[in-house]
């Protein structure tokens, strides 16, 4: 893989892990509380809604997980591409060279 696919690939991981990090972090006190409601339609019948998740936690922080982990592996490839190559980068009108 080349550092430009890698810093893109980076940018994408930290995209994905910071959209599922709330998620987690909410656990089931957050998004996925099962809600009930229940509305009298008459004295003999009832008429029920109920809210499930279409995720439950452990789907979540496994997607969590395996994302973070590809992340901190990425990061630490592209670390270890910045310690052993040097960038040749010569400019005249560099304005940090002055």
């Amino acid at each position: 893989m080349k550092i430009a696919q890698a810093l893109l690939l980076r940018k994408q991981l930290e995209k994905k892990v910071a959209q599922l990090e709330p998620i987690k972090a909410m656990g089931a006190q957050g998004i996925f509380e099962t809600k009930v409601k229940r509305i009298n339609v008459t004295e003999a019948i009832d008429e029920v809604s109920v809210q499930v998740p279409k995720m439950t936690l452990s789907e979540v922080t496994a997607e969590y997980d395996k994302y973070a982990s590809a992340l901190r592996k990425l990061d630490a490839s592209i670390q270890k591409a910045n310690w052993e190559f040097d960038v040749d980068f010569t400019d005249k009108e560099n304005p940090f060279d002055k």
